[in-house]
């Protein structure tokens, strides 16, 4: 089986989707009251996150399509992926955290109490990730394993070449039929 890497964009795709499922499960952690959450949520600057959820969502979805094709091709998650998704998850987390807060002039303080908690929670999704992304490259994997390889062309025997229609008879299938417009 050939091994190569995968595209490191499919999987920092479906890694930023999971930087934010783990943001979610932090701010659940910190406030379970969703009235306190919303107010603490709004506080900080997150009042981009709907939108940028959907995005992420999108683009994690077309990088897992990306990871089963990766895996027709035969592709392998090198060594390392779940710390390189975890490095990533966890200092994006902490980049979103800041520039959440400098964005609406919110004090940093909260930030001991946020990090830590936020840190544990992305280290756990991270597991999760790559797991999903090792799921994905072995599905593909198997799939081009199981599935002939289809090929480019057709039989020969299969499809019989029919000769052009003469010259007469395009000319008269593409002469404009006569008579009268229709009104307008």
């Amino acid at each position: 089986m050939l091994r190569r890497s995968v595209p490191r964009g499919l999987v920092l795709s479906v890694a930023f989707f999971g930087v934010f499922v783990g943001h979610a499960v932090t701010y659940v952690i910190l406030a379970n009251n969703p009235v306190v959450r919303s107010t603490m949520l709004r506080a900080t600057g997150h009042g981009y996150l709907p939108v940028t959820v959907h995005a992420a969502l999108a683009l994690a979805v077309i990088g897992l399509a990306g990871l089963f094709l990766a895996g027709l091709g035969r592709g392998a998650a090198g060594s390392g992926l779940t710390r390189r998704v975890t490095t990533f998850q966890v200092l994006t987390f902490a980049a979103i955290e800041i520039a959440e807060r400098l964005a609406v002039r919110a004090p940093l303080h909260d930030l001991t109490h946020v990090l830590p908690v936020g840190t544990v929670v992305q280290i756990g999704v991270a597991v999760l990730v790559t797991i999903v992304i090792r799921a994905m490259l072995r599905a593909g994997e198997t799939a081009a394993e199981t599935v002939p390889a289809a090929p480019l062309a057709p039989p020969r025997a299969l499809v019989p070449l029919i000769a052009a229609p003469s010259a007469g008879i395009t000319s008269h299938l593409l002469r404009a039929p006569r008579g009268r417009a229709p009104p307008r």
